[in-house]
């Protein structure tokens, strides 16, 4: 698989008030002490997030916040030899996308991909077709999409699951509308939507995602499946069968927290586990 198996979450800290104080200089050695870190501990790619930034605004307009995240992402893929992704929350697809190949990242996130989401940063459309273009102008960045992607609701979940039951004229039971729906929603992120991996969280931050809903995302997905969220070095063996590969933020900071820096010693220990695990 040309893509990396454990991937490491750079948190950002504030954009916003390092543009304000002209202060890029403290996001670099922030940067360049995370990716050692992350290198050191045997993690094959990290991923730049602007966590920081929180609440998060549907799409990133400002020039001073994208020119800090390309800086970021410039000095992660200097300071870090392995596989490098962006993340600019919450769904800055197309932003992402020309700052990665500018830059040489290996591959984005998006969190609204192939779905309609209702988050705490308002609709979000999917990107997938904003995306299409792009990928054939600037080509060489996979396309990671999250599916029912944590802190949303799936707007097209809803509205699959109900048009299923109405054209059953009420005899499909709701919870088999659901299911096949996820199926429609797994397949169009992967055929039409073109993802090269799709990634499944749990429902915030830092929480694991149902072991069974990990599991029908994985046999379902002609795509890789990755473990997003609340992934722990006491977890990881029994998830390691359901998925081709996990992103890791919370676990491996300091204090648990997503968001601190990372932990060095927590960063070796889930490492460790990962490659036990995945081995098996």
């Amino acid at each position: 698989m040309d893509l990396p198996r454990l991937v490491g979450v750079i948190h950002l800290p504030s954009l916003r008030l390092a543009a304000l104080r002209r202060d890029v200089d403290s996001v670099v050695a922030f940067i360049e002490r995370e990716a050692r870190v992350l290198e050191e501990a045997g993690f094959d790619g990290v991923i730049v997030e602007n966590f920081g930034d929180a609440p998060f605004s549907k799409r990133v307009s400002e020039p001073e916040i994208l020119g800090v995240i390309a800086v970021a992402l410039h000095v992660a893929r200097r300071s870090f030899n392995g596989f490098v992704g962006l993340n600019i929350l919450r769904s800055s697809a197309v932003e992402a996308y020309r700052i990665a190949y500018v830059f040489r990242a290996d591959f984005i996130r998006v969190n609204a991909y192939a779905e309609t989401l209702a988050t705490d940063s308002g609709l979000i459309e999917p990107s997938a077709p904003s995306l299409a273009e792009l990928r054939h102008l600037m080509p060489g960045v996979k396309i990671f999409g999250d599916i029912l992607c944590k802190h949303s609701g799936s707007i097209d979940l809803v509205a699959r699951a109900f048009t299923r039951i109405a054209q059953s004229l009420g005899e499909e039971p709701l919870a088999e509308a659901i299911r096949e729906s996820i199926r429609e929603i797994i397949m169009d992120a992967a055929e039409r939507g073109l993802a090269d991996a799709l990634i499944v969280t749990g429902g915030r931050t830092g929480e694991a995602p149902p072991k069974e809903f990990l599991k029908f995302v994985k046999q379902v997905s002609p795509k890789p499946v990755y473990l997003g969220s609340g992934a722990t070095a006491e977890n990881i063996a029994e998830y390691a069968k359901l998925c081709d590969g996990v992103i890791v933020g919370s676990y491996i900071k300091v204090g648990g927290r997503a968001g601190n820096p990372t932990d060095p010693e927590k960063a070796r220990r889930f490492a460790k586990a990962f490659r036990e695990a995945f081995a098996k």
